[in-house]
């Protein structure tokens, strides 16, 4: 059974970190984080527990970060030391399940949806957050107990049921899942989404802006077109490609890096002020700014371009420390909300109680309200994971959004006896969604936000998958235009790029 891990021992983060600046072969080389291996297969380790056969996951930003061991060991202490798996947005059939499972059975179609808790450890009395169903700010995740075996980047994993979300039936199609395994891998990220703006929803015709356009920037823009379409919703965007995305799926208008200032004083009619050694700020600007990147510059535009009295959500973590001037939160009482993952939610908003993120999630997309699966943009085999990855941090070059290991393109001969015990039901492609277009504002990128790196290595020898990408590139805005010419021309140099969704 192929499956992947990681190892953040210090020795190996240090060293890996410091080669991949100038050679990214470090990353996938024998003493990086991750390796990829072809082990034996385990039994279940407790009677609660199921084997999953994995069919799509996704690779993440936070992902990229580890694998690259891109983090600060004083913001990430825990996480020094420790072997895990990586691989969180996963979909896949149940095919094996313990004596003592109650709430699944063998052929569910199911998505990871929670890392381990208190009642996957039997910890008792469970935590607060725990019995609150809040299970993703677990204050005792490291109980003692049985241990999770593989992810989503592993042909199976073995996991707790109290893990997973089984997808609902389709009332249409008895028997079948209600969404596609396409849509199913995408639900995680945007129940990331849908989290960080519920926990701030704009009011119709309020003044929001997205920082960052990734995956979870793109699904946050498809959560708040759907929950508040006659908001007007900006996006900030780094790559011509994204700029081409957000236009379509409604943006109203598009804010790049170099003289961002003024482009948001413009757009939001707002003040610009500016001191002679002082950081501009902003006086009016947006409502609500969700900031999908989370880096210290990006947090400290997103305060001095909110309104007094509104909101800044930051979405997601960082690993990194923070340097930050904090003093619009104060003197413009700017409210600032952090969002991790997803969780449990008051929806609809008029009835008691409270609902699994993922539930509401699925409902939207099933519904039509969100098309996540439209960001898919390449697959590849798992054997075949150094190209996959090399793509996902390649994005400029590549275009790429979000990529998937397809575990139907796996070469059958180094499988070991783990094919799918029925086909796996696609879904065309889907068709654009008829949205708004935006207007790109002016201005350009600053020469250190271009793409300068070259492909350090290439696919395996005995890669058999030439992937597929689903870029819909017809009639970009101009300015989108320019800056694909800028990355074409930007000279090669070591990869130094941070994914916009990087803590994700």
């Amino acid at each position: 059974m192929w499956m992947s891990t990681l190892d953040l021992d210090p020795k190996r983060a240090i060293v890996t970190s410091l080669l991949g600046r100038f050679w990214r072969g470090a990353y996938f080389s024998s003493f990086a984080p991750l390796q990829v291996r072809n082990l034996p297969r385990r039994p279940l380790p407790a009677p609660d527990w199921v084997r999953v056969r994995n069919r799509l996951a996704g690779i993440s930003g936070s992902d990229l970060a580890l694998i690259a061991a891109d983090v600060d060991p004083r913001v990430a202490a825990a996480l020094a030391g420790q072997q895990f798996y990586p691989g969180h947005e996963v979909v896949g059939e149940v095919i094996e399940v313990g004596d003592a499972v109650q709430t699944l059975q063998v052929g569910n179609t199911v998505v990871l949806q929670y890392a381990p808790h208190c009642l996957t450890s039997g910890a008792q009395p469970p935590c607060r957050a725990c019995a609150a169903g809040d299970y993703n700010l677990c204050e005792r995740a490291y109980q003692p107990g049985p241990a999770q075996i593989g992810s989503g980047w592993s042909e199976e994993m073995l996991v707790h049921e109290r893990q997973l979300f089984p997808l609902p039936e389709s009332p249409e199609k008895p028997g079948e899942p209600l969404l596609s395994d396409e849509q199913a891998v995408m639900l995680e990220p945007t129940a990331v989404a849908l989290h960080a703006v519920l926990r701030c929803p704009p009011q119709p015709e309020e003044r929001v802006l997205i920082i960052g356009a990734g995956t979870i920037g793109l699904l946050t823009l498809q959560v708040v077109r759907a929950l508040a379409p006659q908001a007007v919703v900006g996006v900030m965007a780094r790559h011509a490609f994204q700029v081409e995305r957000a236009t379509r799926l409604g943006a109203s208008h598009i804010i790049y890096p170099q003289d961002r200032y003024r482009e948001v004083a413009r757009i939001t009619g707002a003040e610009l002020v500016s001191g002679p050694l002082g950081q501009p700020i902003v006086l009016g600007g947006y409502d609500v700014i969700y900031d999908t990147v989370g880096h210290s510059q990006t947090i400290q535009d997103a305060l001095r371009w909110t309104r007094a009295g509104g909101t800044v959500v930051l979405v997601g973590r960082s690993l990194h420390r923070l340097h930050l001037d904090l003093t619009p939160v104060w003197s413009r009482e700017v409210n600032l909300l952090g969002s991790l993952t997803h969780g449990q939610e008051y929806w609809p908003p008029e009835q008691p109680g409270r609902r699994s993120t993922f539930a509401v999630a699925c409902e939207f997309i099933a519904q039509g309200l969100l098309a996540p699966e439209q960001l898919i943009t390449h697959r590849f085999a798992l054997t075949d994971y150094r190209h996959a990855l090399s793509t996902a941090m390649r994005r400029a070059q590549t275009r790429a959004i979000k990529v998937i290991f397809d575990y139907a393109l796996q070469p059958a001969l180094v499988v070991p006896n783990v094919r799918a015990s029925r086909m796996r039901r696609r879904q065309a492609p889907p068709a654009p969604l008829h949205l708004p277009r935006a207007t790109a504002t002016t201005g350009s990128l600053p020469p250190q936000e271009s793409d300068n790196e070259t492909e350090a290595f290439g696919p395996p020898a005995v890669s058999r998958h030439t992937p597929s990408s689903s870029h819909d590139v017809t009639n970009p805005p101009s300015r989108a235009l320019e800056l694909e010419r800028e990355e074409q021309e930007s000279a090669p140099g070591p990869f130094s790029e941070r994914a916009d969704d990087a803590r994700f």
